[in-house]
This record gives C-alpha cells, sequence and structure tokens, in this order.
C-alpha cells in the first residue's frame, strides 16, 4: 500500500541456510519452512504478477528470518539456562509460527491471507476494474459502476471511489466544498457511509503527505485542524466520524512515524474525534506489514502494544475487529479461530463485539441484505466445544440480533450511522435516541393541544 515502499523479489531459502548452519535443526522446523515456503508459491500462483502485494509476503518472511524467530525451534534453545532467558514475546512468536504446522490452522491461514489480499488487489486496480479514465465524472455515474462488482466486493469499491473522486475533484476544481452534501452528490444513501470513508482517505493521505517526519508541532496541529475543517465542509449530516476515522487509517498505515503526534494534536483541537482516529488506527492495523501474514505475530497484541490508554485500546480492538470481520465474514471460521485463541479470555472483548456488530450494521447499510452477513453471525461454532459456543453466541450472535432489529433502524432515523465508526455503548446510545424521540414527540403534541 505504501509507496515509499519498492516491491520485492520473492524468494525465500531459509531452509538451506538452516539445514547448513544447524545440521542437528528439528524435522518440526524444516517442516514450518516448508509450510512457509509452499505458503509464498501458492501466493505467487494465485496472483501472477501482481507484485506490490507479493512484496508483504517477502517482508513478512524475511523478517521472520531476519529476526531470529525458527532458532526458538533448535533443540538447543530449549535448554533450561535458555529458556529462562526467552522473552514471553518471543515464546508466543514461536507458537504462532507452529500453528502452520497443523493442517486445520494452516489452511484457515491461507484462506484469511487470500482475502486480505483479494481487497489489497481490488483497491490497488479499482481504476482498471472500473474502466476509470482519470477524468472527473459524475458521483452517480461512479457508484452506479460502484455497484456493478460483487456484493462482498462493493464495500471496498465505494471507499476507493469516494478517495478517487475526491482525488479527481481536487485535482481538477480546486479545494472541495460540499463534495458530499445532498446537491452535489445525488446518490443512494447506501453509498453514504463508505464514500465519507473514502474521501476521508483522500485528505488524510493528501495533507500529512506534506507533512516531513520532523515537522513541527504547529505545522502538525494545522494540519490536523484542517484535514477535520474539510470533513465537515464536505460530509453529510450523520456522517462526519466516517470520513474522520479515515485519519487514523492513513496515519498508521502509511505515516506511522507521526502517529502519536497526530494524536496529540487531535487532543488539543478536536478531542471529540480520538474515538474514530484510533478506531481507524485498530482498522490499519489488520493491513499493516507487521501483520499482514497471519500468525506471523499475533495482530490482537499489537493493539495494546500501539494503544496506551484504556478508552484507545477499545477503540483500536474495535476498529481492528471491524476489519477482521468485514474480510473473513464468507469464512466465519477465521472468526471462530480468533474467538477461541483471543477474545474468550481478553479484557477488551466488548471492543471486540462492538466493532463485530459496527461492521454488520455498516455492511447491512451498504448492501443491504446480502446472503453472507446473516451467514456469518448465524454461524455455529464447533459444537464440541462447549465454551466457545456459548462464547461466539454472547459476543457475536446476539449482539448482531440486536444490532439488526433495533440499533440499526434507530441510527439511521436519527441520522447517526456515523457513531458505528468509534467504540461505545451502542444500547446505550440507542435507548437514548428513543428517549428523545419520545419526549420530542410529547412535547410536540402538549403544543399542538
Amino acid at each position: 500500500m505504501d509507496p515509499k515502499y519498492q516491491p520485492m523479489t520473492m524468494t525465500f531459502t531459509r531452509s538451506n541456510a538452516v539445514s547448513a548452519a544447524n545440521p542437528g535443526a528439528t524435522t518440526g522446523a524444516h517442516s514450518l519452512i516448508e509450510a512457509l515456503d509452499t505458503l509464498t508459491h501458492q501466493a505467487h500462483s494465485e496472483l501472477g504478477n501482481v507484485t506490490e502485494p507479493i512484496f508483504f509476503v517477502g517482508d513478512g518472511l524475511q523478517r521472520a528470518t531476519v529476526n531470529g524467530f525458527f532458532d526458538l525451534l533448535h533443540p538447543q534453545t530449549w535448554n533450561p539456562s535458555n529458556v529462562l532467558r526467552l522473552s514471553w514475546s518471543a515464546v508466543q512468536q514461536t507458537i504462532q509460527l507452529s500453528r502452520l504446522l497443523l493442517p486445520n490452522q494452516a489452511n484457515l491461514a491461507w484462506q484469511e491471507f487470500r482475502n486480505k489480499l483479494e481487497i489489497f488487489v481490488l483497491v490497488k486496480n479499482l481504476a482498471s476494474i472500473l474502466g476509470l479514465s482519470g477524468r472527473f465524472m459524475p458521483l452517480p455515474s461512479l457508484v452506479e459502476r460502484a455497484y456493478t462488482v460483487s456484493p462482498f466486493a462493493v464495500l471496498w469499491a465505494v471507499e476507493g471511489l469516494g478517495h478517487y473522486y475526491a482525488d479527481i475533484y481536487w485535482e481538477q476544481r480546486g479545494i472541495p466544498q460540499g463534495l458530499l452534501s445532498e446537491d452535489q452528490a445525488p446518490v443512494p444513501m447506501k453509498s453514504l457511509l463508505m464514500l465519507h470513508a473514502g474521501i476521508g482517505l483522500s485528505f488524510a493521505d493528501r495533507l500529512l503527505g506534506g507533512l516531513a517526519s520532523d515537522a513541527s508541532s504547529e505545522l502538525v496541529r494545522s494540519t490536523v485542524e484542517y484535514f477535520l475543517t474539510l470533513c465537515r465542509n464536505n460530509s453529510r449530516k450523520g456522517y462526519l466520524g466516517a470520513a474522520v476515522e479515515s485519519l487514523g487509517l492513513v496515519t498508521r498505515d502509511f505515516y506511522p512515524e507521526l502517529l502519536a503526534r497526530v494524536d496529540q494534536q487531535l487532543q488539543q483541537v478536536g478531542p471529540e474525534f480520538r474515538g474514530y482516529f484510533w478506531h481507524g488506527v485498530g482498522r490499519a492495523l489488520y493491513f499493516s506489514r507487521e501483520y499482514f501474514i497471519p500468525v506471523l505475530h499475533t495482530v490482537w497484541s499489537g493493539v495494546d502494544r500501539e494503544a496506551s490508554s484504556a478508552p484507545d485500546r477499545l477503540n483500536a480492538l474495535a476498529g481492528l475487529s471491524w476489519a477482521v470481520t468485514l474480510v473473513n465474514m464468507r469464512q466465519p471460521a477465521i472468526m471462530e479461530n480468533v474467538v477461541r485463541s483471543y477474545i474468550a479470555h481478553s479484557e477488551c472483548a466488548e471492543g471486540f463485539t462492538n466493532g463485530v456488530i459496527s461492521s454488520i450494521i455498516m455492511r447491512q447499510d451498504t448492501t443491504p441484505d446480502a446472503p453472507f452477513t446473516a451467514e456469518f453471525w448465524k454461524y455455529q461454532p464447533n459444537t464440541g466445544n462447549q465454551q466457545l459456543a456459548m462464547t461466539w453466541e454472547r459476543r457475536i450472535t446476539k449482539p448482531a440480533m440486536a444490532a439488526l432489529d433495533r440499533y440499526y433502524p434507530v441510527l439511521r432515523r436519527n441520522e447517526a450511522l456515523d457513531q458505528v465508526f468509534h467504540y461505545q455503548n451502542l444500547e446505550a446510545l440507542v435507548q437514548l435516541m428513543q428517549q428523545q424521540s419520545t419526549r420530542a414527540v410529547w412535547q410536540d403534541n402538549l403544543q399542538r393541544n
């Protein structure tokens, strides 16, 4: 995704190096390396000449070798004196890597990897897929084209169009004003959430791209302030948060060296938007290089490292689970694995659930009644694990039913769908909106009588 990084030639020869340097290496180590090698070559055969996505594979595998993860699989590593010197993170990385040796885990890892690459390739090639020529076109025509792709791909196609449209408008017609207003953007309501996310991506990338890593605090502050101004000036009522959330995604994905500084200045000029910002950071984590290949690192622990305070972690976890849900919705077994290995005992499980149901609301709004949405939340996990089944029902099935039956209609009616772009208690929010609506009707009747 990052234009500053160049694609790498994808070769992986670590198995030979290990054999030569460590003749006593275990069969498990060879099997692990072969599994990673197979994953790489399968990516090549699936993707052909798409070089940029291959960079992620190369970067992830080479990082694994540079950091010496494979040494942890050698017999001498497990001498008592050596074990005591292992860090907890190193042990966890070994556990994650070893999962590739299990056939069912390898299949899930490969499917998750393919899902990520499918989205990545779609976004990178959107212009050619939709036949965009680089010239300005009316937004309704662009949206109509976006909805010609598969229901699953529509989500990212519409978001990409928002980015494209904002870029083209700025380049050919000047600084955008009222870009998604009702007058300038007579588009279907179902496209608005992701169009707003898309224009936010465009604004954030354009503005942050002009900042040097050593930019002054004053310049970073004015940049963040201008970003918020652009979002306000171009968003429709009830959709502002969807545009603002993209600031966190772009910052973490493309300008991670600015993350702390952007957050600090956002605290000064727009503290009410920090939840959206960290939600975007969480969403970005899932596609970041460090976590792009499943099982090399666990992205779930990355939330704790990157978000310092409890509210930040909840928003980041919500954004992460939002991304994982949307990308893997057609294969709920991938989420079952997440629930089993991380969420069942997480202190931030509420953030996970919020991200899941928020993404379901957003998906329902963008592609109404797509069959894979219901198939996801109605999924029944391994019936032999009663605790897992109970956790799935508590964290996904029941909250999803409440989200679709009650939360979504109320949020839509109150022009507040952007509230699903940050963590909060949606049950409490909806109850408050219903009470306010009842009170307003009562006062109106009182005045009439």
